[in-house]
This record gives structure tokens, sequence and C-alpha cells, in this order.
């Protein structure tokens, strides 16, 4: 699985699965996903809900 899918998917409205939303804890607890994909994906959060 890649980020930026995890983010496309939250940016065009859909809901993420669970192992979609697991892959991003486990990627910024070990710090493996950079700020800047975390920054886009809460900001995909904030807009789409």
């Amino acid at each position: 699985m890649r980020m930026v899918d995890v983010i496309h998917t939250k940016r065009a409205g859909k809901r993420l699965t669970d192992e979609q939303i697991q892959f991003f804890v486990d990627g910024v607890a070990s710090g493996q996903i950079p700020d800047y994909q975390i920054s886009a994906l809460l900001m995909a959060i904030f807009f789409q809900g």
C-alpha cells in the first residue's frame, strides 16, 4: 500500500478502510510517513469529513 493512494481515496471523498487507517497509524508511529503526507491526509479528512 502507498500513502499517496490513501490520500487520493480521502481526497475523492471516499471512506478509508480499516487497513488504510492502520497503515497510516503504523506509518506515523514508526516515522516512515513524511510530515507532508501526514498533513495532506489530515487536510483531506478535515475538508471531506
